[in-house]
């Protein structure tokens, strides 16, 4: 876990990002399911789309089981996705936070009992 790295983006590759993260919510928002609100963003670099993908799909569960408290099940009929398609989705994301969470932790408390290569 503490070799894991996240990328740093380009001002342009963040910019695409922030345009389709947009699109998707504006399509979901219009009743699009989310494969069709993600098809109707073009972003032509593979690894930046399936990103983009992969991340509106986890702010989207955040927002609608964790804020506003609607089972998984409601969230994958609300989507149109399979239940195990969110449920693993749900649980990629508890682990990045756990990741997160615990490079911060090293980053504000270097002589914490999980400091360094813990």
């Amino acid at each position: 876990m503490s070799d894991f790295e996240y990328k740093h983006y380009t001002d342009e590759e963040t910019k695409i990002y922030n345009e389709a993260m947009a699109k998707i919510r504006s399509g979901l928002e219009n009743g699009l399911s989310f494969n069709e609100a993600c098809n109707a963003v073009d972003v032509e670099d593979g690894a930046l789309r399936n990103f983009i993908f992969e991340d509106a799909l986890k702010v989207t569960i955040a927002e609608m089981h964790y804020q506003k408290g609607i089972l998984l099940q409601q969230v994958a009929d609300t989507l149109k996705l399979p239940l195990k398609k969110v449920n693993a989705t749900n649980l990629e994301m508890l682990e990045d936070i756990g990741i997160t969470a615990a490079e911060v932790y090293r980053k504000n408390s270097p002589d914490g009992p999980i400091a360094g290569n813990a």
